[in-house]
């Protein structure tokens, strides 16, 4: 089955302004982008008129090899060349309809993957691979090769059905975890131990932002919406059961290393009182930002 071929995509039969983009960044991360609802900003700026005369553009972000998954399907408003090496401004407006397909739809892009904007009546008439479960949110990639916008955590703990791999691998470990705060840079380490493991507790962030942790409260009620700019890693992992003194000790490693770098008061790098046993929270900051620009 081709992509033309799924009933949404039939208004565009026929038609020969709709192009297919593969979206693929080495900087960031573009479903973090769309968690905070900064993907179609990040889409409308690019160095080179990649739309052309589209009036529809159909967006997928890259996965794996050679395939893409789908974001959505936008209408393009107008186009603006900035100078003349400024690049393009598009304004576009997110249309209606493709929200069942939206993080589940899989395509095989092909071996061009070079090729990232192609026309919907030609070469991006892409094959259609998977349609995963609703709600299901990306494949485990080891313990060490992710980073989890909050909407995505809690998203995933919410539906474990659909993420029954996640799921299973968090639940047979403790470790030590990174909470960053990617809006103002700061980074509070926790470490997760006992039954569930590291699923049991990021399962009490998903039910309240602060996971229980007074300083992330105060935080919280300072800046109400601030839990959308959280991301979480795992930094060390630990064996099936470990204590809770081993998995402390993993993080005051980590808290050791970075302390001469952390600028937050001594007061404020000392362990938090623990939640129901079954974490401590440290924090520190850091000066790095990322600006968000497309080359």
């Amino acid at each position: 089955m081709k992509l033309a071929d799924l009933p949404h995509f039939h208004q565009f039969h026929g038609r020969k302004d709709v192009k297919v983009l593969r979206n693929k960044e080495t900087k960031w991360d573009l479903w973090t982008l769309c968690a905070e609802g900064e993907f179609e900003k990040y889409q409308n700026r690019q160095s080179w008129d990649v739309f052309g005369s589209a009036e529809v553009v159909v967006s997928f972000i890259a996965e794996r090899n050679k395939f893409a998954k789908f974001v959505g399907v936008w209408h393009v408003l107008s186009k603006n060349e900035v100078g003349k090496k400024g690049g393009y401004r598009y304004r576009t407006r997110k249309l209606r309809g493709f929200e069942d397909l939206e993080d589940r739809l899989i395509v095989n892009w092909g071996d061009g993957t070079r090729s990232w904007a192609q026309w919907l009546h030609g070469k991006g008439n892409k094959e259609v691979v998977e349609l995963l479960p609703p709600n299901y949110v990306m494949d485990f990639p080891g313990f060490y090769n992710f980073s989890l916008p909050y909407a995505k955590l809690q998203e995933m703990i919410q539906n474990p059905d659909s993420n029954r791999e996640w799921q299973r691998m968090l639940s047979s470990v403790s470790g030590v975890y990174l909470l960053l705060d990617r809006k103002s840079g700061r980074q509070y380490v926790g470490s997760a131990y006992g039954v569930g493991g590291v699923w049991a507790r990021w399962k009490t962030y998903a039910k309240s932002p602060s996971g229980g942790n007074k300083l992330l409260k105060e935080l919280l009620d300072a800046h109400d919406s601030r839990h959308k700019s959280f991301q979480f890693s795992l930094l060390r992992v630990l064996e099936p059961g470990a204590p809770k003194k081993g998995s402390d000790r993993g993080g005051v490693a980590y808290k050791e290393k970075t302390r001469k770098q952390s600028v937050w008061p001594q007061r404020e790098l000392t362990t938090l009182a623990s939640v129901g046993g079954v974490d401590r929270d440290r924090r520190r900051t850091s000066r790095t930002s990322q600006v968000r620009t497309r080359k």
